[in-house]
């Protein structure tokens, strides 16, 4: 699947900068390289990406006698 991606701040631009932002994406450069400009691209539907990070403990380890060394 191919993605543009923005980050959290070029995206703020991109919403701020409406009437004088242009976003350049360029594809296929392994061969013949294509150009697209996209003028105003915070009118297109762009979609959250959200990155959550877990931290787990296994219950066993709780009701494991600790070891002193």
């Amino acid at each position: 699947m191919n993605t543009i991606l923005l980050t959290p701040n070029e995206r703020r631009v991109v919403q701020d900068r409406r009437d004088c932002y242009w976003l350049y994406v360029v594809a296929n450069c392994h061969s013949i390289a294509e150009l697209t400009q996209i003028k105003n691209p915070a009118r297109l539907a762009w979609h959250d990406v959200i990155r959550v990070v877990h931290y787990y403990l296994p219950v066993n380890i709780l009701i494991r006698p600790m070891q002193v060394r």
